[in-house]
Formats: structure tokens, sequence, C-alpha cells
């Protein structure tokens, strides 16, 4: 049994670098500009099913209106054909 510590430092390894790709992506393949505001965060995932880490971008829209991608895998490994696939199943796509 291990004990994960949320105060422990992040990761390196160009952890930002790839969540400033995965923001691109959402923005690009979404069709969201700059007024919107997108974060990515890798979290442990809880439920076991997961099987470990479990990658969010939560997008946030309007203050009524926020959105969030799930993806069942290390930030490291979330690809472009993910976020796109994302996307269209959830419909999370900007307004026109």
């Amino acid at each position: 049994m291990s004990f994960h510590n949320p105060f422990a430092p992040r990761r390196p390894g160009g952890v930002s670098d790839r969540g400033t790709l995965l923001k691109g992506w959402v923005r690009q393949f979404a069709g969201f500009g700059d007024e919107v505001t997108i974060a990515v965060t890798e979290i442990d995932c809880r439920h076991s099913a997961c099987g470990g880490a479990e990658t969010l971008a939560m997008i946030d829209v309007t203050v009524a209106d926020l959105r969030v991608l799930r993806f069942a895998k290390p930030m490291a490994e979330v690809l472009a054909d993910d976020v796109r696939a994302a996307i269209e199943a959830t419909g999370c796509s900007a307004p026109k």
C-alpha cells in the first residue's frame, strides 16, 4: 500500500509543456478563442477502472458553463486524436 502526497512537488520533465500542447489542441479542435480559460491537469484516479493517472481538461466557457474532458491516461499519453474524439463525443465545441 502506498500513500500519494498531494503536496509533493510536481513531476519534472515537460508536464507544463505537455499541458500547453493539450490546451492548444482543445482550442483548435473545439474552436475556442483566448477569452475562454482552459486548464489541464493530471490526477491520480481513485476509481479502479482508471488504472492510475487521469488527465482532465477543464474549459471555463462562462460562469455557468464549465465543461470537462476526461482521459483515462497520463497527460504524456494523451494524443491529438484523443482530444478530437473527446470533443466530438461530448459535443464540447464553441457556440456558433
